[in-house]
């Protein structure tokens, strides 16, 4: 049975894969009725896979429900992603089609919510005389009487959408600044509203740099060394540094010694803690944190018992690989990347550095030449101290060169199990024939390749190399014409990628070269969770692309995956190209 206040749970948290799983059950189930399909559909379509949403928001009825609220705005939402993510003609013809439905629901069923976003549709169609006159009907609305919160927020935040766009930047400032105060840590709604007026610059040419002031607090990541400095001294100076860069968010290790200190004044000042430890918990106490004084370890408990997250690179104990370390460091970066774009806020590293390059795989100077590739800002806490002993680090000519980072896709195709035998020929040869052309035609083709049946499994070498792979997999599976196929229309390709330290093998059995290890079924476990026409990827893989690529593509948080066969659920992201 539809659990409605579970659902919405869900929903608020960011669960949507979970949340779709059980609507979709629901009206599996025979359950009918237009709440149900109406969460099923937004499900997807914040999950984005917007083609397949508004495949199901036709399919489910939602079309014709012109008496439900809810169903004509996602109606309108659907047909605004669309627009959004096109150019030329279609682009235009889909904002009209999204513009009239808005107005239809202002119309019926009042409020600014319709009215404002008909106004930025309007603009987007190219109409600016038309989207200024309905900007200036949104501000002719009087106020809703006692609005709070985050109904207040929003209140405000339509009308300084509606001041930009008639063109007075100094209305909308105020005004933008007055919604915030009704709800200053609503910093979710205060996203959805900084990236709608990032776009309305985009398209009207005007400097975004008047929203600096409305950004939540910078996402940071924190690096430090294990050092013995004279804690009063480094801890005025990480406050400081904190407090300049209006850190309220940060994510890193939890070594003893600087690490510490970040994560112990973040705690203080009133900020997230989001702790990612590269090993199994206690083998990184007993390798980073006890070894350098009997009260580290108190101190760790602490912080991890007051942190918002923990998440681990790997579950496995410390077995005297070093990658491990700067994976989980890369780890922690990507994550805090990602929170920044979803808060619309910059990400920073923090790092206290003695000046030393590390020789080997991870340390701190590892981290900030990592970071340094983003072209984002760091923070350097200087430090002086004597120069490190040899360290731990196996030279690089000695480490296993069949260990190394590898970008993985699965894929499958949803339906392939149903077909008759039959239709198997015109599979092979128009659907998986299709699928080989892709790959042979990739700018950067992948270095390792396994198919079965259906499925597919890709290795590359760089991260945006998967993602681009991906993408043109999914857009060359679209412009299949299934039906001319003699297949099911409902032939729906899915496709999980994820990023981490394999093991390069040859195959005992088959003497062919092998990619295996833990991060292969982390891949292999996203796919069965995906929505079919589109690729999630795991928190690693999207952290990786948004650090470096995301000017060419996007990673949107849908939920998490379904924990089976003891594997626990792990965060995954929508894969798109940027706008």
């Amino acid at each position: 049975m539809f659990d409605r206040e579970q659902v919405a749970a869900l929903i608020r948290r960011g669960e949507i894969l979970a949340a779709y799983d059980i609507a979709h059950a629901a009206l599996e189930a025979g359950e009918d009725a237009r709440e149900i399909a109406y969460t099923a559909v937004l499900c997807l379509a914040r999950a984005g896979a917007v083609d397949f949403a508004r495949a199901e928001y036709v399919r489910l009825g939602l079309a014709d429900a012109d008496d439900h609220a809810d169903a004509v705005a996602l109606g309108a939402r659907l047909l605004k992603d669309v627009a959004l993510a096109a150019r030329g003609p279609r682009r235009i013809a889909f904002a009209k089609a999204s513009l009239r439905r808005y107005e239809a629901l202002s119309r019926r069923f009042g409020g600014l919510y319709g009215a404002v976003n008909a106004a930025t549709l309007a603009l987007v169609a190219g109409d600016r005389a038309g989207a200024a006159a309905r900007a200036s009907a949104v501000l002719a609305t009087p106020p809703t009487p006692g609005l709070e919160g985050e109904g207040a927020y929003y209140d405000a935040a339509s009308r300084a959408e509606a001041w930009f766009l008639i063109g007075d930047q100094d209305a909308a400032r105020e005004t933008l600044a007055a919604a915030m105060a009704s709800a200053p840590s609503a910093y979710a709604a205060h996203a959805s509203t900084l990236r709608q007026l990032e776009m309305l610059c985009r398209e009207t040419g005007v400097d975004p740099d008047w929203l600096a002031p409305f950004r939540p607090p910078l996402c940071a990541h924190f690096t430090g060394h294990i050092t013995s400095l004279p804690e009063d001294a480094l801890r005025q100076r990480i406050d400081r540094v904190l407090r300049e860069q209006r850190v309220g968010f940060a994510y890193g290790g939890l070594a003893a010694g600087a690490d510490i200190l970040f994560a112990e004044a973040l705690l203080d000042a009133g900020g997230e803690l989001h702790v990612v430890l590269p090993v199994s918990l206690a083998s990184f106490v007993e390798v980073s944190v006890a070894p350098f004084g009997e009260d580290w370890v108190p101190r760790f408990e602490r912080c991890l018992a007051r942190a918002t997250s923990i998440r681990y690179a790997s579950q496995d104990p410390y077995r005297g690989d070093e990658q491990v370390f700067a994976y989980s460091s890369q780890f922690a970066m990507g994550c805090a990347v990602l929170r920044a774009e979803t808060l619309s806020t910059e990400a920073i590293q923090l790092a206290v550095w003695d000046g030393y390059v590390a020789p080997g795989p991870a340390g701190v100077s590892a981290d900030m030449a990592y970071w340094r590739g983003s072209e984002r800002r760091l923070a350097v806490i200087e430090v002086q101290r004597p120069p490190p002993c040899p360290s731990r680090w196996a030279a690089p000519s000695a480490r296993d060169e069949r260990r190394a980072m590898k970008a993985m896709l699965f894929a499958d195709v949803q339906g392939f199990g149903a077909l008759r035998d039959d239709q198997i020929p015109a599979f092979i040869e128009g659907v998986m024939g299709r699928m080989a052309e892709t790959v042979e035609g990739l700018a950067e083709p992948p270095c390792h390749i396994e198919t079965w049946g259906d499925g597919l499994f890709l290795v590359f070498d760089r991260p945006i190399d998967a993602a681009l792979a991906a993408l043109a997999l999914l857009e060359a599976h679209r412009t299949l014409d299934l039906k001319a196929l003699g297949l099911p229309r409902g032939l729906g390709l899915r496709i999980g990628g994820h990023y981490g330290p394999v093991h390069l093998r040859t195959n005992p059995l088959t003497k062919a070269p092998a990619v295996i290890g833990a991060h292969v079924v982390v891949a292999a476990r996203i796919e069965p969770d995906v929505a079919p026409g589109s690729a999630y990827v795991s928190e690693a893989l999207a952290g990786a692309l948004a650090t470096f690529h995301g000017d060419r593509v996007r990673c949107g948080y849908v939920g998490r995956t379904q924990g089976r066969k003891g594997f626990p659920a792990t965060p995954i992201f929508s894969l798109s190209r940027a706008l």
